[in-house]
């Protein structure tokens, strides 16, 4: 069966698995809990592997046979046809401070590549849903990223303490300069405005798989444009940059300046 005719069904089932998370997530938020830290020093909480693992219970009785790779515990089934990659709290920090920015990622992939996304930011009461080959809507209603189309008129954002590559980095601080405005800060939810056409450029680096592949299909079925810090596409095997932009004519503009350095 080509999976074309299945992306209702696995739509369907996305939105569930964003809608049960979400009711773990919320219980949580803005109440007492302790954090732990990673062996990478990164923050993680019992909501962060709670949500993870219901939406790993609910795949693998609904289809056994995917793939998940998920933040929080290992991946399993990683060469099957359809893999699930799952961030169960995509801004940690920004949920322990209390913060409504954080939300949690989902994406389904077809050999390798998204075709399904979902941007879900439960405090907000804001769900983001990329299909291949479908416009972008929040909460059901069509959505299109901004007509900007040179830097000097835009409204950048990153995330802004994990520039890894000082070169990228230094790439970064010369396109904020030539921006109209520009953010630090903002988690997943600002790639949910830049398909809403608030802002126009985001950019960061150190992603992982979970955090970029349910980021795609919302950017780009919204008219956005996705590329690595090289102007390369994003793939399962990408270094983690990630560089997200409303448009061709804007992201041309940008590349331009990263490859200058």
């Amino acid at each position: 069966m080509p999976y074309d005719t299945q992306l209702e069904e696995f739509t369907s089932f996305a939105n569930f698995l964003a809608d049960e998370s979400a009711k773990i997530t919320l219980k949580f938020f803005r109440q007492s809990f302790k954090s732990e830290h990673k062996e990478d020093n990164t923050p993680v909480t019992i909501a962060d592997k709670n949500s993870e693992l219901i939406i790993r219970d609910l795949i693998n009785k609904t289809y056994p046979k995917h793939g998940i790779i998920g933040e929080e515990f290992e991946g399993i089934n990683s060469d099957s046809e359809f893999t699930w990659a799952i961030d169960p709290i995509d801004g940690t920090m920004s949920f322990i401070a209390g913060h409504k920015d954080f939300g949690t990622l989902i994406a389904l992939l077809h050999n390798k590549k998204p075709i399904l996304g979902i941007i879900n930011c439960p405090a907000h009461q804001e769900r983001w849903v990329g299909i291949q080959n479908q416009p972008t809507t929040l909460n059901g209603t069509v959505v299109k990223t901004s007509n900007v189309k040179n830097i000097k008129d835009s409204y950048a954002f990153t995330s802004g303490l994990y520039f890894e590559d000082k070169i990228f980095k230094t790439s970064f601080d010369k396109i904020i300069k030539k921006t109209k405005y520009y953010r630090f800060g903002g988690d997943c939810y600002m790639y949910g405005m830049l398909a809403s056409g608030l802002i126009d450029i985001v950019m960061e680096d150190t992603l992982k798989i979970y955090d970029y592949m349910a980021l795609i299909p919302v950017i780009e079925g919204a008219g956005g444009i996705v590329s690595d810090k090289n102007n390369k596409a994003i793939t399962l095997e990408s270094d983690g940059s990630f560089v997200a932009t409303a448009n061709t004519t804007l992201h041309k503009e940008v590349a331009e300046i990263l490859k200058s350095n």
